[in-house]
């Protein structure tokens, strides 16, 4: 009778551990560092492959570090270079970042890919969960509040909505009546706002997420708003706030990184040198770099440009001639010619000597390198004395 109630016990533990749910896990798809430098001159495409078994209202999460106060990041189509929802093209941030999937990001992520873009701050690393991994209680139900135009409405949020709210959850608005251009701003009781990041976040259809990685404003929420008194105001402009609620992941990092994408080696540059690196120009035009005015102040008709770059073959077989264009900030080509003057890559550097007209242009706007089928590995200023 013993062994049966043993044999029986071991069961029972063997099936409880085999309907134990699955820990949601976050999937690294991208591994940094990669530096997102000043003056929106930086950025690194997620490869389309990563969303091929993406579904709407998943979450891509961008961890980052060494990032200033005023900084600010975008999720850009990389044809248009547009966010791929207005409230994606750029937005402040504190700590980790994220954007939800719908079905319209998901057709530009997987026949294009996203560039993850923005000015100071650096990638850690990128990853995708999905919409289980989180949960949300909603905390304030209204009365709506329709947000002017002019800035001066505002909802006041009771202490008692954040008395469960912790260090990484996040703070949803539920909108309706979105109208281009919509901004949040949220507010302490004094109607200073919460950090710079809130003050004038971009709102979209799906209304916008605040994630609190810093101690400073939870503290305002929970400790100065006591019970009904309130404890946060929330304005802004073009939206109806219709709830809010806190959102909280349930899931961890995975480890694994099969099939992870890695950002490109970052190098120390020496001098002479504008960009060092391993940059990726594909076969759909999306890519370049640009380069501001700054190390081209002393530049004199003496100097020259030489641009190093390794070809891509796969691209050359399929028939599309690798080509490479300089331009100035505008997208006009800096010599002045009303078409865009190609140089086609044999490879050997590309060495370009300033004329007048092309050096005033590079002094006074920078240039951008643009083209196809190469990876560009170093841009170099040399005097040809």
């Amino acid at each position: 009778m013993r062994q049966y109630r043993y044999i029986i016990t071991v069961l029972l533990v063997l099936c409880s551990l085999f309907f134990v749910p699955a820990k949601a896990v976050e999937r690294t798809i991208l591994l940094g560092p990669k530096t997102i430098g000043k003056a929106w001159r930086d950025n690194i495409l997620i490869e389309p492959r990563h969303f091929a078994n993406a579904k709407a209202g998943d979450v891509l999460t961008v961890y980052n570090d060494r990032a200033k106060g005023m900084a600010q990041a975008a999720f850009q189509h990389p044809k248009t270079w547009q966010g791929v929802a207005p409230e994606y093209g750029c937005f402040g941030f504190a700590g980790p970042f994220r954007m939800t999937l719908s079905d319209s990001i998901l057709n530009i992520a997987r026949t294009h890919g996203i560039i993850l873009g923005g000015h100071d701050y650096r990638i850690l690393r990128v990853t995708l969960s999905e919409a289980a991994d989180y949960t949300e209680t909603i905390v304030w139900e209204g009365p709506a509040v329709t947000m002017k135009t002019d800035w001066s409405a505002s909802a006041e949020i009771p202490g008692r909505c954040f008395e469960s709210l912790q260090e990484g959850d996040g703070l949803r608005l539920h909108v309706s009546k979105v109208q281009e251009g919509a901004a949040a701003k949220l507010m302490d009781f004094t109607w200073n706002a919460l950090a710079p990041s809130v003050d004038g976040m971009p709102v979209g259809e799906d209304g916008v997420t605040w994630f609190i990685y810093d101690r400073a404003p939870l503290l305002k929420l929970q400790l100065a708003g006591y019970g009904a008194q309130t404890a946060m105001r929330v304005g802004g402009k073009g939206y109806r706030l219709e709830k809010i609620g806190i959102v909280r992941q349930t899931g961890e990092v995975s480890e694994d990184l099969t099939d992870v994408q890695r950002a490109p080696r970052e190098y120390v540059l020496q001098q002479g040198e504008l960009f060092r690196g391993e940059k990726v120009f594909p076969a759909d035009w999306s890519g370049n770099i640009s380069l501001t005015a700054a190390p081209f102040q002393n530049c004199t008709e003496n100097d020259v440009l030489v641009i190093s770059y390794t070809l891509d073959y796969e691209v050359q077989a399929a028939g599309v001639k690798a080509q490479l264009s300089i331009r100035n900030s505008r997208w006009q080509e800096i010599t002045g010619a009303k078409e865009p003057v190609w140089y086609p890559l044999d490879g050997t550097d590309v060495v370009y000597m300033f004329d007048p007209v092309a050096l005033d242009q590079v002094k006074t706007r920078g240039l951008i390198v643009t083209g196809v089928g190469f990876t560009l590995t170093k841009i170099e200023l040399i005097s040809a004395q």
